[in-house]
């Protein structure tokens, strides 16, 4: 299952992207737990938001590019944000119970 490891490490990199060129936060807080067979993701930061608009906007390839490799591996991304008060990106990511491929603790 490298396919979900793979998978997890682009999402989090195109996140960390994203804040790093867009939000302008000073705090970003990062939670990865693996609860029985699912991954979960959550980043959360503090700044300026993402606006209704770019959310929904069919060229936002980053934030397409995070649903489309989630969806391939069965997951899915859900993302929230307030203007300037910032955004949290939560990621479900379904694993086999044997998957050592992925390994929190």
């Amino acid at each position: 299952m490298r396919g979900h490891a793979t998978a997890v490490f682009r999402i989090f990199q195109e996140i960390l992207t994203n804040i790093a060129r867009h939000a302008k936060a000073s705090l970003i807080v990062i939670s990865l737990q693996r609860e029985k067979d699912t991954l979960h993701l959550e980043v959360e930061d503090n700044g300026v938001g993402i606006k209704d608009g770019q959310l929904r906007n069919p060229n936002s390839l980053g934030l397409l590019g995070m649903q489309e490799r989630a969806l391939t591996v069965g997951g899915g991304v859900d993302i929230s944000s307030q203007s300037g008060k910032g955004t949290t990106v939560k990621i479900l990511i379904p694993l086999d119970k044997n998957n050592q491929d992925v390994c929190v603790s």
